[in-house]
C-alpha cells in the first residue's frame, strides 16, 4: 500500500535529512472564484464539502472542486449590506450530523442590528438550508454607524453547546459612548451563550439559551449575562485552535496598533483606553485588569486591519503543526506565528509565497478551516484558495532515490500531470 505524500515527507523528515522549508515552499491553490463578495470559509465536522459565506446574504457550497449553483442559503432579502454590514458568521453546531443545525450572524436590514439565527438542513436536501426552521437565538442592538459589527461566531472543542459570538464596539470612531467597557451594553464584546437548551415552548420563531457557568456577571444583574470578555474594538476574525482550545483573537485597531489576542472568560483587552498597549484615552478611567495582547504591530509598517486566522492543525503540510496564520487586509500581507503559552516564537512573513497575481490577489477578508484541518484564504475579489505544500520534484529526486522512493514519487507526479488530482488547479472592505 502506497503511503500518502505526506507521510513520505514525514519520513523524509524524521530521517534528518532536511526541512520542509528547505525542500519546497508554501502556495495558494485556488478552489473557488467568481464569488460575490465572501467573508468566511468553513466546514462542518467529517464534512467534505466548503461552505462560503458572501457578504450579500447567500452562503454557497463548493463540493468535489466545484460551487454548487443553487446556493445552500439566501438571505439576501433580510441582510443590510452597507459598509461593513452583511452576512458576516457561520458556526456548524458540533452535533450538526444528527440535529443538521447551523448558525449564522447577520445585521437586519430593516432594524440594522446584530442577529444571530439558527437553522437546520433540510431532511431531503442536505446541500439546502430548511428556511422555514428559522429561530432567532438573540439580536444586538446597534448604532446607525455602520461599521465595526465583528460578526464572528464559533463553537471551542470541549463546550459543545457554548456558542461564542464576537460583537464590536458599534462603530464611528474612538467609540462614542465608551460601549466597549459598558457591561450592559454587548458591543465591544465576546459573548458566550448556551445553545444546547431547549426551545421557548411559548414562540416557536425563538430559540432558548442558558447561560454557563464562567461569564463575566457571575449573578451580577447590573452585568449582561451574555458577557465572555470585553474591551474590543472589532473583533472580525477569531476561532479556536482545534487541539487544544485556545481561542485567538483578532482585533481591529484604529490609528496606531492592529492586536493579537488570546481570548479567556473575564478579560478586559482595554479599548478604548488602550489601543494595543498603547495609551488612547489618557484620561478614561484607570483599567486595572487589562489584559494585553500577545502580538500586536503598528500601521507605520506593517498594515492597518488585521485579520485573525486559524493554527494549523492539518496532515497535509509537515512542519507546520501548531502554527498560526493571520493576515492585514490593509497591505495584503500574510503572517505566522507560534505561541507558546506566554509569548510568540517564529515569527514569518507569508506574503510572498501565498499572495501573488496568479493566485489571490489579496483583500483577505478572512481565512477558512475544513473538516481536515486544512486552511483557506477567502479574498473579497471573489476568490478562495487552500494553504498547500507544493513540492518540487527535482528537489526531492535524488534524495527519494536514495530511501527507495523514487519510484513511488514519479507515480505520483504522474498522476497529478494527468489531472487525477485536478480538483485543485495550480493557478495562483475594508474592516476597520
Amino acid at each position: 500500500m502506497i503511503k500518502p505524500f505526506s507521510a513520505l515527507l514525514a519520513l523524509v523528515f524524521a530521517t534528518g535529512l532536511g526541512a520542509p522549508a528547505a525542500f519546497a515552499q508554501l502556495q495558494t491553490r485556488i478552489v473557488a472564484s467568481g464569488l460575490d463578495r465572501p467573508l468566511f470559509a468553513t466546514s462542518p465536522a467529517g464534512d467534505s464539502r466548503l461552505f462560503i459565506v458572501e457578504q450579500g446574504g447567500l452562503i454557497k457550497i463548493l463540493q468535489n472542486g466545484t460551487v454548487q449553483p443553487t446556493p445552500f442559503l439566501d438571505l439576501s432579502d433580510s441582510v443590510n449590506t452597507e459598509g461593513e454590514r452583511g452576512l458576516l458568521g457561520m458556526a456548524f453546531d458540533p452535533n450538526f450530523a444528527s440535529n443538521r443545525r447551523f448558525y449564522v450572524d447577520y445585521i437586519d436590514k430593516t432594524s440594522l442590528n446584530t442577529v444571530v439565527a439558527t437553522y437546520q438542513v433540510s431532511a431531503t436536501q442536505p446541500n439546502v438550508a430548511d428556511i422555514t426552521s428559522r429561530q432567532t437565538v438573540l439580536t444586538v442592538q446597534q448604532p446607525e454607524f455602520s461599521n465595526h459589527k465583528a460578526g464572528w461566531l464559533g463553537f471551542r472543542p470541549g463546550e459543545s453547546g457554548n456558542l461564542y459570538i464576537a460583537t464590536g464596539d458599534g462603530g464611528f470612531r474612538d467609540d462614542p459612548g465608551n460601549r466597549a467597557q459598558n457591561l450592559s451594553s454587548n458591543l465591544g464584546k465576546i459573548l458566550r451563550v448556551d445553545v444546547s437548551s431547549d426551545r421557548l415552548p411559548n414562540d416557536p420563531t425563538q430559540y432558548g439559551y442558558a447561560i454557563p457557568d464562567g461569564n463575566v456577571a457571575g449573578g451580577n444583574p447590573e452585568i449582561n449575562p451574555e458577557i465572555y470578555a470585553y474591551g474590543l474594538r472589532n473583533p472580525f476574525r477569531d476561532s479556536f485552535d482545534r487541539e487544544n482550545g485556545t481561542f485567538y483573537i483578532g482585533d481591529v485597531g484604529q490609528n496606531a496598533r492592529e492586536e493579537i489576542d488570546i481570548g479567556a472568560a473575564g478579560a478586559n483587552y482595554g479599548w478604548r483606553k488602550f489601543e494595543g498597549t498603547l495609551e488612547n484615552f489618557p484620561n478614561d478611567p484607570q483599567i486595572s485588569n487589562h489584559t494585553p495582547p500577545i502580538f500586536e504591530y503598528n500601521h507605520t509598517a506593517d498594515g492597518a486591519s488585521v485579520i485573525g486566522g486559524y493554527v494549523y492543525r492539518g496532515s497535509e503540510i509537515p512542519g507546520l503543526e501548531g502554527t498560526y496564520f493571520f493576515a492585514d487586509f490593509v497591505n495584503d500581507k500574510v503572517m505566522s506565528f507560534r505561541f507558546t503559552g506566554s509569548g510568540i516564537t517564529d515569527l514569518t512573513d507569508r506574503t510572498a509565497e501565498l499572495l501573488s497575481p496568479t493566485g489571490i490577489s489579496g483583500n483577505i477578508t478572512s481565512f477558512g478551516e475544513d473538516a481536515s484541518g486544512n486552511l483557506y484564504l477567502v479574498s473579497l475579489n471573489g476568490q478562495v484558495g487552500q494553504i498547500a505544500l507544493i513540492p518540487e520534484p527535482a528537489s526531492y529526486a535524488m534524495m527519494l532515490g536514495g530511501m527507495g522512493l523514487i519510484g513511488v514519487w514519479a507515480r505520483r507526479k504522474r498522476k497529478l500531470e494527468s489531472g487525477t488530482y485536478a480538483n485543485l488547479p495550480d493557478r495562483r472592505m475594508h474592516y476597520r
